[in-house]
């Protein structure tokens, strides 16, 4: 292969290329070599894809459109699957010089980078507290008003996971979306909304008219090509039941996601009926008033199971649980086998790789509750407020109704 040093004294300039290597595509300019290889040079746009478990569907995890040189970016914009995109100089695929990157909640930097570092003078926003901030970066920290040096990096993914905390934020400062939809159409309607902004936990519930044998709204969405499984699938109430046996509730979750990444099905979480009352019945489901709902026992409350390794609180944060490899640690996959967080350049025509395999989390909620006939939007509003605040993040949830007449 001839090396970057040597390629312009005996390369053929100005030609254009389309090729796919694995699941990297690039159309641009190249640099043709006398060895008949060639190395992209001049503009040019990549596409990082990846083949989806089990479906095999293409999905792209990440593009670039700008100047290359000797088979390495050097100026344009590289986007990321979970929304951040990048604007600037690179320098050995790393942003280098001038540029602004821009995260998923708006956080936005623009100013001078060091390999990869927020480094030299340069401003910042954050997208969470809506504050900018202006001076002189040294390694991604900036002096505040005492002094004190802070990591904008760190500190903006400290305040990404307080968004996702349970109780994050008071009930007048967001509306949960409410979907009616038939059972038959429930499952697809409800993986569709989670792949679209704002990327929300779809909830799911049924009303009495939805005739089910067994459970609804589980009956409508367990099997078929998209369903969840029992593998894939944790009922709260069973979790809480082995946590109070002091029994390890780990695997639990750990083996549900597992499962749920390795087939592409959705991992589920199932809160049930309200445990037995002092006579030792539960409550009748059909006697629910919405508007003053009991809440779930504290032992179902997520909080009790929530841990990076365990049950991170990313799933309700799916773009970021993929584009950060979390799936790895689930999967305990070799090296090899993981898709890259940022890809590395690879010359142009190296031996025909396959496309990597990409492991995506689907995530669905649900109460076994039904919910009746005759419903008003904001009565399920308050009933999840009522019911679920303080177990899930509900700030980061729709609810999708089934209600078969």
């Amino acid at each position: 292969k001839t090396s970057r040093a040597q390629f312009s004294a005996s390369a053929t300039m100005g030609s254009k290329r389309c090729f796919r290597n694995g699941g990297d595509v690039y159309f641009g300019e190249v640099q043709e070599l006398e060895d008949g290889s060639c190395l992209r040079h001049g503009f040019g746009h990549q596409i990082f894809t990846a083949k989806a478990a089990e479906t095999g569907e293409e999905v792209i995890y990440g593009q670039y459109k700008g100047s290359w040189r000797a088979d390495l970016q050097t100026s344009g914009i590289f986007g990321w699957s979970d929304g951040t995109v990048y604007e600037g100089f690179f320098v050995e695929g790393r942003p280098h010089g001038h540029g602004r990157m821009k995260w998923p909640e708006g956080s936005v930097y623009d100013g001078n980078w060091q390999r990869g570092e927020l480094h030299g003078q340069g401003t910042y926003i954050c997208g969470f507290k809506h504050v900018e901030s202006h001076g002189i970066f040294w390694r991604n920290c900036l002096r505040d008003h005492n002094g004190q040096w802070v990591n904008k990096v760190k500190q903006r993914e400290e305040l990404r996971s307080q968004h996702l905390r349970i109780n994050a934020y008071p009930a007048s400062k967001f509306v949960i979306p409410v979907y009616r939809c038939s059972s038959r159409e429930i499952l697809d309607r409800a993986l569709a909304a989670s792949q679209e902004p704002p990327y929300l936990i779809p909830f799911l519930l049924a009303t009495h008219s939805c005739s089910s044998g067994r459970a609804p709204p589980l009956d409508f969405v367990e099997g078929g090509d998209l369903g969840c499984k029992v593998d894939t699938t944790v009922h709260l109430g069973y979790a809480a039941q082995e946590k109070l046996r002091a029994r390890d509730t780990d695997v639990l979750f750990q083996k549900a996601m597992a499962a749920a990444l390795r087939t592409a099905r959705p991992l589920t979480l199932i809160w049930g009926d309200d445990e037995p009352g002092p006579s030792g019945e539960a409550p009748p489901m059909d006697v629910w008033d919405l508007d003053n709902s009991q809440p779930v026992p504290d032992k179902w409350a997520l909080t009790n199971f929530l841990s990076p390794l365990v049950l991170p609180a990313d799933i309700f944060d799916l773009r970021h649980f993929q584009c950060a490899g979390l799936a790895d640690f689930f999967l305990h996959r070799d090296a090899n086998d993981a898709v890259p967080e940022v890809p590395d350049v690879e010359p142009a025509h190296p031996a025909m790789q396959p496309a990597p395999i990409l492991y995506s989390l689907k995530v669905l909620l649900m109460s076994l509750k039904r919910v009746p006939n005759e419903f008003e939007d904001e009565s399920i509003r308050r009933h999840l407020l009522g019911r679920f605040g303080l177990a899930l993040p509900v700030h980061r949830i729709a609810a999708f109704v089934a209600c078969d007449m």
